[in-house]
């Protein structure tokens, strides 16, 4: 299977520092014969090779606004964490009346999803007695990461759908049937914050076909309608939008995606480091009195993606002031959302599976034969994941070298030894 990626690499701006190989947290990337190699496998679209390499080698693959004239009305979709990248004291609906300046017809917010959701999801958990603790499914790189390293736990990833699909087929489904357009002809278009959305969005794991049409960055969009926003809110042209927006406690920022739950019952991670150290917790049944882990791979979660422009204690400030400025969520009928519930309207088309990667055989004893010849040529390195091999630590070195993918000798302080009892 051919997977999707939200980067290209280019190698002639390779300086060789291997930063790149060590902050990937699957081993996706090598430096052999002076050049980056990608196992695309294993790469689960965290943006942590963008942020390492200080030569850009590693460069963003993403639309533009032009990209989607194809649709005859085209919504834009920004996350919640586009609107922190602002000043507070700058009317959300100024934002919405740029994007729709600058081509957009309509703007969709996807707090009311995220409200409903956490309510569904928190009602849910109370009546589920085993499975747990459930792992959110709201960021894309953290399902990846479970389904190429973390396999076994993939029945703990949560079934329901995130707000943005929610809101978009909301909105598409609505305008469709008001507006009497074919809703093939209706691209609804996500303004991320990162890679991992991009690629969930072009090749999702839990459907066939997602409901957003495409995704442009923060950094792209916010560069192209900041000026507008400005020219608007100095001329005080604030007055003339719509006084309502709701920007209650949501998802992307950390502690917020279950605000109807006890906080004693779920967690909050961010980091690809301790993510992984929780989900390895979680696999050494180490979590007995957690229903719910809610994880970011960002360390700052969806405010500290890649393509966001403010600081991020800034946006998360700004966050605050929004949610008690704009907290009142519209209508909110829990008959109704439970209705939905039932008719299972929240939840993920299909469940997630483990992704096939080069490291699975159907060969038993091939299986066995590597593990051992890994452990062998493990013994002998000097176990100090100095990189210099090209493989990100000793023990991905020797399990490549148990593969005929590298040499022993690549190792420089093997290559050393055998050099010294040489001229011995």
């Amino acid at each position: 299977m051919k997977f999707y990626h939200s980067h290209l690499i280019l190698h002639e701006k390779c300086a060789g520092r291997t930063l790149c190989i060590k902050a990937c947290p699957t081993q996706s990337l090598r430096y052999r014969d002076n050049k980056i190699l990608f196992y695309d496998d294993l790469c689960v679209d965290c943006g942590e090779c963008i942020n390492a390499c200080p030569e850009g080698v590693f460069v963003p693959v993403i639309d533009e606004v032009s990209d989607f004239d194809k649709f005859t009305f085209k919504i834009a979709v920004p996350s919640r964490v586009f609107y922190t990248q602002f000043s507070a004291d700058i009317h959300p609906k100024l934002i919405h009346q740029a994007l729709k300046n600058i081509g957009f017809d309509a703007v969709a917010n996807i707090s009311q999803e995220s409200h409903e959701l956490s309510y569904v999801i928190s009602e849910y958990l109370k009546v589920k007695k085993d499975g747990k603790p459930i792992i959110g499914s709201f960021c894309p790189a953290v399902i990846r990461l479970i389904l190429v390293n973390y396999p076994n736990l993939v029945e703990l990833i949560s079934p329901f759908d995130v707000p943005l699909e929610l809101a978009a087929k909301k909105s598409k489904l609505r305008y469709s049937k008001e507006l009497g357009i074919d809703i093939k002809k209706i691209g609804a278009i996500y303004i991320t914050p990162c890679p991992a959305k991009a690629v969930s969005i072009a090749q999702p794991a839990e459907k066939e076909k997602s409901w957003i049409d495409g995704t442009i960055s923060i950094k792209d969009i916010y560069n192209i309608i900041l000026p507008e926003i400005l020219r608007m809110h100095e001329n005080n042209k604030q007055e003339r939008v719509e006084d309502y927006f709701y920007y209650g406690k949501g998802w992307g920022i950390l502690s917020h995606i279950l605000q109807h739950l006890d906080s004693e019952r779920f967690m909050t991670v961010k980091g690809i480091d301790n993510v992984k150290m929780i989900l390895n917790d979680i696999e050494d049944s180490k979590l007995k009195n957690v229903d719910y882990i809610e994880a970011f791979t960002c360390n700052q979660a969806c405010i500290g993606g890649a393509f966001c422009v403010e600081n991020p204690y800034i946006s998360r400030h700004n966050s605050i002031l929004l949610e008690k400025r704009f907290c009142e969520p519209g209508a909110f009928n829990q008959d109704e959302i439970m209705k939905k519930h039932q008719e299972n309207y929240y939840f993920m088309e299909h469940h997630v599976v483990p992704r096939t990667t080069r490291a699975a055989t159907s060969n038993l004893a091939i299986s066995i034969k590597r593990m051992n010849q890994k452990e062998r040529i493990l013994s002998k390195l000097p176990k100090k994941d100095c990189g210099l091999c090209g493989a990100p630590t000793c023990e991905t070195f020797a399990q490549d070298c148990a593969w005929g993918e590298a040499d022993l000798t690549d190792c420089i302080f093997f290559r050393q030894i055998s050099s010294f009892k040489d001229n011995k």
